[in-house]
């Protein structure tokens, strides 16, 4: 019966730790969960102060955005400008590149002599253009030097 007796001192010392276990770490829980609302107040009243802030920090943006997406619509006809002009070069190109298929067509004896002969008339005309304006009494005197040469 002895036995009975330890065994009932034993089962009761470890109850009893058991419950000391349990209060300590029912203690530790109640300090934790203090700390934690004593940290959650804090963190609400700076929420509080932060909110206002947060909302004019997003007004503020948002007039931004909408300013810019103005300035970005305001461009739009300045790119369309920049496209017409690239389809203008393009146009140009194409038909200087059928001018240039021709060019052969020009480039005969006869239209070269021609071009020649006026190229040579008008300088010329520069030449008579030049001394009259030099000349006080606008007198034009012609010489032969000046006159182009038939071939």
């Amino acid at each position: 019966m002895e036995l009975v007796y330890v065994g009932v001192l034993l089962c009761a010392l470890a109850f009893a730790l058991v419950v000391i276990y349990a209060s300590l770490v029912l203690n530790r829980v109640a300090s934790t969960m203090q700390t934690l609302g004593t940290t959650l107040n804090d963190m609400e009243k700076k929420m509080q102060q932060l909110t206002p802030e947060l909302q004019n920090t997003v007004k503020e943006t948002k007039k931004i955005v909408d300013d810019f997406e103005d300035k970005i619509s305001a461009t739009d006809g300045f790119f369309d400008a920049l496209h017409n002009i690239g389809i203008s070069v393009n146009s140009s190109n194409r038909i200087l590149n059928q001018q240039a298929k021709k060019l052969p067509e020009y480039t005969s004896k006869q239209s070269l002599d021609r071009l020649s002969e006026g190229i040579k008339w008008g300088d010329a005309g520069y030449q008579l253009y030049k001394k009259w304006k030099n000349r006080n009494n606008h007198e034009i005197v012609v010489r032969d030097e000046n006159l182009p040469t038939k071939k």
